[in-house]
């Protein structure tokens, strides 16, 4: 028998198509559900550390990470729960937000091994069934956690738990049915490299060959020789000899290709599956994970106010201040003179902040973002029976305001490196990481409010044309 070039030939070129498919299309679907993920995972975690149910990792910015991995999941007892679950919550947190924004998906570096371990990162918790009675250290300590959430009387915080888990679960079920088509995919990329490097070689004698069995005979004894440190898959390597040698090797082949084929989803079904109203709302979502980057920022900011403010403070100064704290009475206004950047110009302007109430701006917006975490909320209710119109203004309002809130944030955190005396300086402490992460997240709105705008401007473009089952 002869390997058949041929098909061969047809079969490579599909792979090829199919790898430009996962690299162009599939991978860019992957990392959405994992942003989506991420923030959903963002929320769940900034509620259940308001509650103090967990405790926020202190080490969390000096951790780094360089690579794909499965935190920690050994079992820790019951009066560690707490402070272990908030370490774990936060290092998962930073691993999820790891492979969102800074691991590049590509199918030469989504082999078999990394996807193991990218299987192992989304099933670190068993999303679809938090409960006590599981046998993963990691979910039966959130199920034991959020019962207790379920079990007070904060009806907003319970409906968020609930939503949170349902997204989560949904997340990672499509986020597992991606890597599962890759999984299929890499096992016939494995296959077509034994087909490169030893079926056509001179050494792999097909004339010889009678049977499939003589095939992955064959294929046994050359692989260590041409195929280097490749693992030997055996039942992969008799598909080969089926698909090449087998009675049935014309079924098997068309099974073969029809593996490689792209499906492309109907114009006509992509505009009727499209609710445009719930594109909007999706977006509005994104914003939700925006408190506990804010919380940060503004804790840290509000240490180095602290520090400026003690340097500006006289003995009697600091005495009144005292006073004020202690009575509850209004904190004396504190404005500084901040210089704005313009990022097209890059030419500066000068901007008078009231720092008290900035903070309370920023802590408004934190009650409001943290509540679009939870679709039963009811200012998320308040907006399901607004217009589409009105609902579009209101997350393009949201994004304005949050974006020059990072501008402020920015400028404070330019303000007290250059400001602070040189015996503070080493107080200062810097929020960079955090503007990064509401920099990303402002994107991801963005991206999502700019799918919106394409898909109602497509829709207006149809019907222009006299096409109306848009």
């Amino acid at each position: 028998m002869e390997v058949d070039t041929s098909f061969n030939g047809s079969l490579f070129s599909a792979a090829d198509a199919k790898q430009a498919w996962f690299e162009n299309v599939e991978f860019q679907h992957l990392q959405n559900e994992y942003r989506t993920f991420h923030t959903t995972l963002n929320n769940l975690i900034n509620l259940l550390e308001k509650k103090g149910l967990i405790q926020p990792d202190p080490y969390k910015s000096e951790k780094k990470i360089s690579s794909v991995a499965i935190p920690s999941e050994g079992p820790f007892l019951d009066n560690e729960r707490s402070m272990v679950m908030g370490a774990r919550l936060s290092e998962y947190e930073s691993m999820i937000d790891y492979i969102c924004n800074i691991h590049k998906f590509t199918i030469q570096n989504t082999n078999m091994s990394q996807i193991k371990i990218l299987l192992g990162v989304n099933n670190y918790i068993q999303w679809s069934a938090v409960v006590p009675t599981s046998q993963k250290a990691n979910t039966k300590g959130l199920a034991e956690i959020i019962a207790s959430v379920k079990m007070g009387s904060d009806k907003l915080a319970v409906n968020m738990v609930t939503d949170c888990l349902t997204q989560s679960a949904k997340s990672i079920g499509r986020i597992n049915a991606i890597l599962k088509g890759i999984t299929d995919f890499q096992k016939e990329l494995y296959k077509i490299e034994i087909r490169k490097k030893l079926l056509i070689s001179p050494q792999f004698q097909s004339a010889k060959v009678t049977s499939p069995s003589d095939s992955s005979t064959q294929i046994r004894k050359l692989f260590p020789i041409l195929m280097g440190k490749i693992p030997f898959y055996p039942e992969l390597v008799d598909e080969i000899s089926e698909e090449e040698f087998g009675d049935n090797k014309e079924k098997a082949r068309q099974i073969l290709l029809e593996k490689f084929s792209i499906q492309e989803t109907k114009q006509e079904k992509k505009h009727a599956a499209i609710n445009t109203k719930e594109m909007l709302f999706e977006a509005i979502k994104t914003l939700g994970a925006l408190p506990p980057q804010l919380e940060s920022a503004v804790a840290k900011i509000e240490e180095n106010h602290e520090v400026i403010l003690d340097e500006h403070s006289t003995f009697w100064e600091k005495l009144k201040q005292l006073f004020r704290k202690a009575f509850g009475i209004p904190e004396k206004p504190f404005v500084y003179q901040l210089y704005i950047t313009d990022a097209l110009t890059q030419t500066k302007r000068r901007e008078d902040v009231d720092y008290n109430e900035f903070h309370a701006d920023v802590s408004r917006r934190i009650r409001i973002y943290t509540a679009f975490a939870a679709r039963k909320s009811p200012g998320f209710l308040k907006l399901e029976n607004q217009d589409e119109s009105v609902i579009y203004e209101y997350l393009a309002k949201q994004l304005s305001e949050s974006h020059h809130v990072m501008v402020l944030l920015t400028a404070f955190n330019d303000y007290y490196k250059a400001s602070a005396q040189p015996a503070d300086k080493n107080k200062m402490r810097s929020i960079q990481m955090e503007l990064t992460a509401i920099k990303n997240t402002l994107v991801r709105t963005n991206q999502r409010k700019a799918e919106y705008n394409s898909v109602v401007e497509e829709e207006a473009q149809l019907k222009k044309l006299g096409i109306t089952n848009v």
